[in-house]
């Protein structure tokens, strides 16, 4: 009986480690293309956000009007140039969605528009909150992950004008 166990043995283990990278590879892989897709995705996210500050800042100071008035834009152009300029996304320009929403001093809802044709620089001594939503481009997980749906990445920020 133990003779034929020992013929099962096999003594010659040339090929071992190409057959067990053979297994683990596409794990090992998979995880590594994992892990870029989510510092990628972290990165965008901060990159968005810090655009939206930008952005802000300069309606704080009434730089966007400005700008607007200098080089003749519109005001969706200068939010579009403002935070799309920031923002290394392919996908910026077609799938940026801006929202804003104005609110008095007690903090009730004045007005609120998501419409293009619509926005408007902030009046002075408004409380304001500005939105932006940006389809991110899929690299590979994200479709398994979400599917048809884009991973959107999402910032907002509340602000009071200056005077």
């Amino acid at each position: 009986m133990l003779s034929r166990i020992r013929s099962f043995i096999v003594r010659d283990k040339d090929g071992v480690a190409a057959i067990e990278f053979g297994l683990l590879a596409p794990a090992f892989f998979a995880l590594m293309v994992a892990i870029f897709e989510i510092c990628y995705f972290v990165y965008m996210s901060t990159a968005t956000q810090r655009a939206v500050e930008k952005a802000v800042f300069d309606l704080r100071t009434n730089h966007a009007a400005t700008v607007v008035q200098q080089r003749n834009l519109t005001v969706e152009q200068w939010y579009r140039e403002a935070i799309c300029g920031r923002v290394n996304l392919s996908t910026c320009q077609e799938t940026l969605e801006i929202t804003i929403e104005y609110y008095d001093q007690d903090m009730n809802q004045s007005w609120s528009t998501s419409d293009p044709d619509q926005l408007t620089l902030a009046p002075r001594e408004m409380v304001m909150r500005v939105e932006a939503a940006v389809d991110m481009p899929s690299i590979l997980f994200t479709d398994l992950l979400f599917g048809d749906q884009a991973a959107s990445l999402n910032s907002g920020i509340t602000f009071m004008t200056e005077p």
